[in-house]
């Protein structure tokens, strides 16, 4: 194992304390899923047809659900890869 997957290890032993709920919170709907909503945004008003309220929760809900799966899709990865590496040592 080299020195930086030992380093991936610690860090994920440390944020997967937070929990898969606010882990799935923090770094799916609130990091990912704003970051998606603000660039679908800005390419609605620079590109489409405007910014309508429709638009906007269609952003909302499209956001939410794909920090969602963006966030249990990266949990159950590095959870994966730390329970490989735990076996392993």
């Amino acid at each position: 194992m080299n020195e930086r997957q030992k380093l991936l290890n610690e860090r994920w032993r440390q944020t997967r304390e937070m929990g898969k709920m606010k882990y799935v919170a923090y770094f799916g709907v609130l990091a990912y899923g704003l970051i998606f909503f603000l660039f679908s945004l800005m390419m609605d008003v620079f590109f489409g047809e405007g910014i309508t309220s429709a638009i906007i929760f269609e952003k909302a809900m499209i956001a939410v659900i794909g920090g969602i799966f963006f966030g249990l899709i990266t949990w159950w990865i590095n959870e994966k890869r730390y329970q490989k590496y735990n076996q392993g040592h």
